[in-house]
Formats: structure tokens, sequence, C-alpha cells
């Protein structure tokens, strides 16, 4: 027997007015914290699970060599654009100016992982408002769009061997309609 049925039939034979006040305020009370449980834990996850980008373009996107990656990387992802090296995060901003203006204002935190192989694999939030703010969700979107149309890159190197690269604490915002990262 499920536990509010018990304290709902508690509260039903007992014959006492002040116990049975207490069982049915014991029973909303367990329902009021297990919908304000449910509800915190959608808040928590709604925005912080991995997105993958990478198994779209028919890429792995598991991370390489022993899994540790690193924030700065003597040489950072870029793409090669003909004689050009284009870093990762210009080629990113380049991307996110090409996305339609956002009207609003927001703030996000973000960090972003390139694996070994050059494939730009997942985005993980960090830091968002509560509220649910339109110009913010306009602003994950576009990120998730410009994530998901980035080409492959040449890996990041550390002390000449290639390794997993996170951008990482990424903040972006708008502002006038157009987005930017530090």
């Amino acid at each position: 027997m499920p536990l509010y049925q018990y304290f709902l039939k508690l509260c039903i034979l007992e014959t006492d007015w002040p116990m049975k006040i207490v069982h049915l305020l014991i029973l909303i009370c367990g329902f009021v914290m297990l919908n304000a449980n449910n509800a915190s834990a959608q808040k928590r996850t709604r925005w912080t699970d991995s997105l993958d980008y990478a198994a779209a373009r028919g890429k792995q996107t598991v991370l390489c060599g022993d899994e540790s990656y690193y924030t700065d990387a003597d040489q950072p992802p870029f793409y090669k654009d003909g004689s050009k090296k284009v870093p990762f995060k210009e080629l990113l901003q380049q991307k996110l100016d090409a996305t339609p203006a956002i009207d609003g204002n927001a703030s996000i935190v973000a960090e972003i992982i390139v694996n070994c192989k050059g494939v730009a694999g997942s985005l993980k939030l960090l830091k968002y408002s509560d509220k649910e703010n339109p110009a913010e969700i306009a602003l994950i979107n576009a990120i998730n769009q410009a994530i998901s149309t980035l080409p492959d890159f040449s890996p990041a190197k550390n002390e000449g061997r290639v390794v997993n690269y996170k951008a990482d604490k990424i903040k972006f915002k708008t502002a006038n309609g157009k987005i930017t990262f530090n």
C-alpha cells in the first residue's frame, strides 16, 4: 500500500479530530514536497545536459587518450581556410554573427569541448537565469545552431601532442541584437 493511501485511510478512520487533522497535514505536506522536488529536478537538468552535435554529422564524439582535456593548450584548435588559420573562437564568432538578431538581453556561461580529432562535440551550460527569458532561450538556440554547423578543426596541441580542448567558462551575451562572448 502506498504511503499516501495509508495516511488517507488514517484520516478517514481516525475518530480523534486533532489526529485526523495532523494526518491530513502530513499528507498535504508530502504532496507539496514531492511536487517541489520534481519541479526543482526538472529545472536543474533543463539546460545542463550535454548536447551532442557531432553524432548528427556522423562523427565520433568521445574524448581521446586518457580523456583529460586542456583549457590552455599551446595551440588551440583552428580551421584551415586556404593558407589562413582561423582559431576556434573566431570561427564560432563568425557563425554567431550570421544568426538573426535577438531582441532583449540575455547572458549565459558555457563550456564547449573539441576532442583530439578536432570535432566540436558538446556544449554544457554552466550558468543561466532562473526565469523563463525568451531572449535567453533564443541565445541558447543560436549557440546550438552555430555549434552544429562548425566544421572539423585541426585539433589542439599541448607540448607537441594532440589533446582534447575545452573552451571553459565562455560568457555569451546579447547586446543590440548581436551575440558576443569573451
